[in-house]
């Protein structure tokens, strides 16, 4: 693998995580590689080693995580969210008219009931 960063020819070796000096004792610590977009977590691999690349000429070390669990959202996935997600779409109640949430099964201003509707 060539180094993106200067162009040389990197190692291939194992990417390592370590717990040295994590956390206080008798806390519960493990191994985490976590992926930020700015100040957003956006992934994390949890795991102690991975394959990795080494670049002994700039320094530059890259871990190979091929499976991350996501924890937030980039790319395709924070484009047209719907800020409105928890508004539930509407329906008209045939017998008074008010508009009302579509999942009542009842409507709450004249008492129609969707499940069982009175035949004329």
């Amino acid at each position: 693998m060539i180094c993106g960063r200067c162009g040389n020819e990197m190692h291939q070796g194992e990417f390592a995580m370590e717990k040295d000096g994590v956390g206080r004792k008798g806390a519960f610590i493990y191994p985490v590689a976590a992926f930020y977009n700015g100040k957003e977590k956006i992934c994390e691999a949890v795991g102690e080693s991975t394959l990795g690349y080494y670049c002994a000429e700039c320094g530059l070390l890259i871990g190979v995580f091929p499976i991350t669990y996501p924890v937030g959202f980039i790319g395709r996935y924070d484009k047209n969210l719907d800020d409105n997600i928890d508004v539930l779409p509407k329906k008209n109640c045939p017998e008074c008219g008010a508009e009302i949430d579509i999942d009542y099964p009842r409507c709450p201003v004249c008492n129609y009931d969707y499940l069982n509707p009175q035949e004329d």
